[in-house]
């Protein structure tokens, strides 16, 4: 790839780069601008796609970003925006972050309290398409159901700020107001071209429940869409692990401790199955946070318990199945 392409700005490079007389041009770790670019032109040396690495925090800012930008002019009305637009506007972003190697890295991306709105958005629609990708769903089916987890909050712009933004408990009449977010959602992707029924059917069932005890209509089981029940995991796992100005993020071997207990009842169990499994096995290798505060390495997952694997810590294995302390 030429060094002159702009995709490089921003990425970080995996290696020292060397002239050609061996003097050192750009460290490792360096974060690649357009002046970098021009100094390695002026040496003839050219970078590959492989000397650099994503740096997640500037991708999810961009995708913020644009994210941003479809909720207002849809709101708004300012723009006639279309399954494909959105689609090429951010689909780009989102499968870059879905195949980053670090996935607990971009986990992390998206669960900072700041621009929360659009980055659950975000964190949402990337969940939702790893979760889809795993289950064997067709490109076209993936594409569809990103876009459905990005807009499935979008009845939200109708809601008052004052809910919205409420630090306390909401009052009755308040979350009988929060609750029509998914009609509105369900009403503006209707109106969007090129949308189909099961992405409208997203925004007005992802707080339904497999058990009938969600909203609005309670319904159950083989009544509520696929994508739908994707995205609601989706939901709940983003929502959980995220940093709100009200609360603290809830521990990632909780979080999936909760999913799991509640797959017997409010979610689809092989989706949160296949979600879990998947996430630990690409955690294989990467440093977690235990509950008591050190840090350790994942070494191996169990078949029997997925949320309590073998990990590494201080140079000695512990087995956290017969432990107190968790990830």
């Amino acid at each position: 790839m030429p060094i002159d392409n702009t995709w490089f700005i921003g990425r970080r490079l995996n290696n020292n780069i060397y002239s050609k007389q061996g003097s050192l041009l750009l460290p490792k770790n360096n974060i690649l601008e357009a002046r970098h670019l021009d100094l390695l032109r002026q040496h003839g040396i050219e970078i590959m796609a492989e000397d650099t690495e994503l740096v997640i925090e500037a991708l999810v800012d961009e995708a913020i970003s644009e994210v941003q930008s479809i909720y207002e002019k849809i709101h708004h009305n300012s723009s006639q925006l279309s399954n494909q637009v959105i689609r090429h506007t951010v689909m780009p972003k989102i499968q870059e972050l879905c195949f980053n190697n670090n996935l607990s890295n971009v986990i992390l991306a998206l669960t900072k309290k700041d621009h929360y709105t659009y980055r659950h958005c975000i964190g949402v629609a990337v969940i939702s398409y790893l979760i889809g990708k795993w289950l064997g769903l067709k490109d076209e089916e993936l594409n569809d159901l990103t876009v459905a987890g990005l807009l499935h909050d979008l009845g939200k712009t109708k809601i008052p700020d004052s809910i919205l933004k409420k630090v306390g408990k909401l009052s009755a009449e308040e979350y009988s107001e929060m609750k029509r977010h998914t009609h509105f959602g369900y009403e503006m992707i209707g109106n969007l071209p090129g949308m189909t029924e099961q992405q409208a059917l997203v925004a007005l069932q992802h707080h339904e429940r497999e058990d009938g005890s969600g909203y609005p209509f309670g319904v159950c089981g083989d009544k509520i869409t696929h994508f739908c029940k994707i995205v609601t995991v989706a939901d709940v796992f983003h929502t959980m692990v995220s940093e709100r100005v009200y609360k603290n993020p809830v521990p990632l071997y909780q979080v999936f401790q909760e999913i799991y207990q509640r797959s017997f009842g409010l979610f689809d169990p092989i989706i949160v199955q296949c979600f879990i499994t998947n996430v630990m096995n690409r955690m294989i290798g990467d440093s977690v946070l235990l509950s008591d505060g050190r840090v350790a390495r994942i070494v191996m997952l169990h078949p029997d318990d997925l949320i309590n694997p073998l990990v590494e810590l201080q140079g000695e294995y512990c087995d956290l199945r017969q432990s107190k302390i968790k990830s």
